[in-house]
């Protein structure tokens, strides 16, 4: 899953996630024992590795912007 540039940084999805993998903009994320420098400084962002495809995010999107990566 990927967040798209339409986003407008509801926060919906992070609240949403079952396996936190999605990111505030600008923030690090750990995974597998190392940082990851964030993906987007303008709006969430999803870390591919912990995302398991399960779409609770895009229930919850406002706007439509999270899209199959």
């Amino acid at each position: 899953m990927k967040i798209t540039d339409e986003c407008i940084s509801c926060s919906a999805c992070i609240d949403e996630c079952p396996q936190s993998a999605i990111y505030n903009a600008g923030m690090e994320a750990e995974y597998n024992g190392s940082m990851i420098s964030p993906e987007s400084e303008e709006h969430p962002w999803i870390v591919q590795g912990l995302c398991d495809d399960c779409k609770t995010c895009t229930e919850v999107c406002p706007v439509d912007c999270i899209v199959t990566a």
